[in-house]
């Protein structure tokens, strides 16, 4: 999921390039020459976009890939899922693969809406009280906000994008961030890892901190539990029946109990 990064990265390193050897070889001259006569134009490449809406039956996993744009997961009064986007590009897949519902782009460059319209996102309506086997949702630099999952396992990585859940109840949780930023308002969960690279986590656990084994790790970041910080927080915690583990290299984990 740091393909955004390195694609971003790369861009920039041949734009310096191209900047300085234009420099070197009167490239400003003949910008300003081009630009006087009206011969200087650039145009966006064109991102066909189209609107969907679908239904979906059977489904036990839920794999999702926000690379740009917003991705919202609702719950409705209904019995199947439904997915409908506006104005997304057209190389969105979303289709059912044996039983799990798959939506990523299928470009190899990251394009997920259309930059003129700021109307755009999917939304996928789930039954209230469904419940899922594995759930794995990846944003890399776009914005998902989930209501409620209830599931087996749970998957969350964030590059350089943002999550913000409301109620999450799984038996295993995985929670990822690179520079991006994670707030979940409620986790009920028996194992969780949380691992942060440059974000931000800020999470909610079901439970007070005697409920919890738990271990730290931090580096040149920050982890506070229950308003205990880093430079003052335990190493481990080994009286509770559920778990969790949290590592942290130069970002920030909050990690809240007693709810």
């Amino acid at each position: 999921m740091k393909k955004l990064k390195y694609f971003i990265l790369s861009s920039i390193i041949i734009a310096v390039v191209l900047l300085i050897s234009g420099s070197i070889l009167g490239g400003f001259d003949q910008l300003e020459t081009l630009y006087q006569r009206g011969e200087f134009d650039i145009e966006v490449p064109f991102v066909e976009t189209v609107d969907i809406k679908n239904e979906y039956s059977n489904i036990e996993n839920l794999e999702i890939d926000c690379q740009i744009g917003t991705v919202d997961i609702v719950e409705y009064e209904g019995t199947v899922i439904k997915v409908e986007g506006k104005n997304i590009s057209s190389t969105i897949k979303v289709e059912k693969d044996n039983d799990t519902l798959v939506i990523k782009d299928g470009s190899q460059v990251n394009r997920l809406i259309n930059f003129n319209n700021d109307d755009t996102g999917i939304t996928i309506f789930v039954p209230f009280n469904y419940h899922f086997d594995k759930v794995e949702l990846e944003v890399d630099a776009g914005k998902m906000n989930v209501a409620n999952i209830y599931a087996r396992d749970l998957e969350v990585n964030v590059d350089l994008g943002s999550f913000d859940a409301d109620n999450l109840v799984v038996e295993n949780a995985k929670i990822d961030v690179d520079a991006g930023d994670i707030m979940i308002n409620y986790l009920d969960s028996l194992d969780s890892e949380f691992k942060c690279d440059l974000g931000d986590i800020d999470v909610t656990l079901a439970g007070l901190e005697s409920d919890y084994d738990y271990k730290t790790d931090c580096d040149l970041g920050d982890i506070t539990i229950s308003n205990y910080e880093s430079d003052i927080l335990k190493d481990s915690n080994q009286r509770g029946k559920r778990s969790f583990t949290a590592d942290c290299d130069a970002g920030k984990i909050t990690i809240n109990m007693g709810v």
